[in-house]
């Protein structure tokens, strides 16, 4: 069986037993039938084989077994699908928020980018802000202090200019806009990494909060 095949096959069983549970009286999410269905299926007491296809009689058995467990409204174990349902429908995974939270940053953040990466800088006032600028767009993608901060931004500086110093922005110019974005984003993570290891050596760190002072004080000791 193809897996177009087995996906139809699929559907059609969550379809059916959905309609039965209905006929019954008791109507329910094709969401919530599609977990029932996949709790039977994967539980060893069920008897089902997951490394073959299932039989005419498995099908029957199997919707059989969802609908009981459906109408049941008593059943711990459907409530416990039920909250299962709920939570992948409404809470995201870590890895999608982060990457929702990069998404949405990188859209705002994508005029101060295309500043700088159509910049056309010729005389030293040109390229001083399109240092400041970087730096900016550096702090404003870390997360890590305000760039209206003068003692952020004066430590951000220090730090980007050790690896990048303003002499090198004839050569970033030269690049294409792609391997610019590309550059720019380095020099945000290199940045970033000196500002964290300063300040974990206590040699600096203005803006960047202390977790774990934060977190002492919210949460209190419950040592005894």
């Amino acid at each position: 069986m193809s897996r177009a095949q087995a996906e139809s096959v699929i559907k059609n069983i969550i379809r059916e037993i959905a309609q039965e549970c209905a006929g019954r009286g008791n109507a329910v999410s094709e969401t919530l039938v599609a977990f029932m269905v996949k709790a039977v299926v994967l539980d060893p007491d069920n008897g089902f084989n997951v490394d073959r296809s299932l039989t005419k009689d498995d099908v029957q058995k199997l919707i059989d077994m969802c609908v009981e467990k459906l109408v049941d409204t008593e059943s711990p174990s459907l409530e416990t699908i039920k909250m299962q349902v709920y939570f992948d429908m409404n809470y995201t995974t870590r890895e999608e928020f982060l990457e929702e939270h990069r998404r949405v940053l990188e859209s705002r953040l994508q005029p101060v980018v295309r500043d700088i990466t159509d910049s056309r800088a010729r005389t030293r006032d040109e390229f001083e802000s399109l240092y400041r600028k970087m730096v900016s767009c550096a702090l404003l993608k870390s997360g890590l202090g305000s760039p209206t901060d003068i003692s952020v931004v004066r430590e951000a500086t220090a730090a980007l200019q050790s690896v990048f110093p303003q002499t090198e922005l004839g050569n970033f110019l030269q690049l294409n806009k792609v391997d610019k974005e590309k550059q720019l984003r380095e020099l945000t993570q290199i940045m970033t990494g000196i500002r964290l290891f300063n300040r974990n050596a206590g040699k600096g760190g203005q803006g960047i909060d202390d977790l774990p002072a934060i977190l002492s004080e919210a949460i209190p000791d419950r040592k005894s």
